[in-house]
């Protein structure tokens, strides 16, 4: 009786170690959510699964932000970005993430070491369906070549506890493909609008 007891709050706390406590996800925790499916990731590579996160693929389409803010698509198999370029791109990988685990976007050292800031716009939320869109700016003094397939980022999987609403039912960029631009409307045009004001009060 004693061993049996032992035994069911030995597998209780495994699970709960496994499944449902916080923290971030290692290695062997990624590889297990993915063969169970409870997140999935399409066009991954097995050996970009790093110690404590995945490194994701440039995708080969873009969008620049032009000199007046909008913005022109291209598709490019190579791309440089140019000093103080702005530029929207796209992972390879395909995320779906479950209703208890969310993820982090975060730069590369090796990248930022020449200069190139990336930027993932906040949260992977629990639910989200859709590659990645990273925003790209080349801080340094010199042009950075972007080839597609090359690791630009390393995402980072965190277990929460389940969600009441997950993202898939209000997310603005929910099943996103390619470089998709901001939900937000008229933003640019109203800071031009503002700058325009201020001029006339001088």
């Amino acid at each position: 009786m004693i061993l049996l007891t032992l035994f069911l709050i030995l597998s209780i706390f495994s699970i709960y170690f496994l499944f449902f406590s916080s923290g971030n996800l290692v290695d062997w925790q990624l590889r297990l959510c993915l063969k169970l499916g409870l997140l999935k990731i399409d066009n991954y590579r097995d050996e970009a699964i790093q110690p404590n996160s995945l490194d994701v693929h440039l995708n080969k389409y873009y969008a620049i932000q032009l000199n007046d803010g909008s913005f022109e698509e291209l598709i490019a198999e190579e791309f440089a970005l140019k000093p103080g370029d702005f530029v929207l791109a796209t992972t390879q990988e395909y995320f779906r993430f479950g209703s208890t685990l969310h993820g982090v976007l975060q730069g590369k050292s090796s990248w930022a070491r020449v200069g190139l800031y990336v930027e993932s716009a906040g949260l992977f939320d629990s639910g989200f369906e859709g590659e990645a869109v990273v925003e790209l700016t080349n801080q340094g003094k010199a042009p950075l070549i972007l080839r597609n397939g090359q690791p630009i980022a390393q995402m980072v999987f965190q277990r929460n506890l389940p969600v009441m609403k997950s993202y898939k039912h209000k997310g603005h960029y929910q099943g996103q493909k390619g470089a998709t631009q901001t939900w937000l409307k008229d933003v640019i045009e109203k800071s031009k609008q503002k700058i325009a004001k201020e001029k006339t009060y001088v």
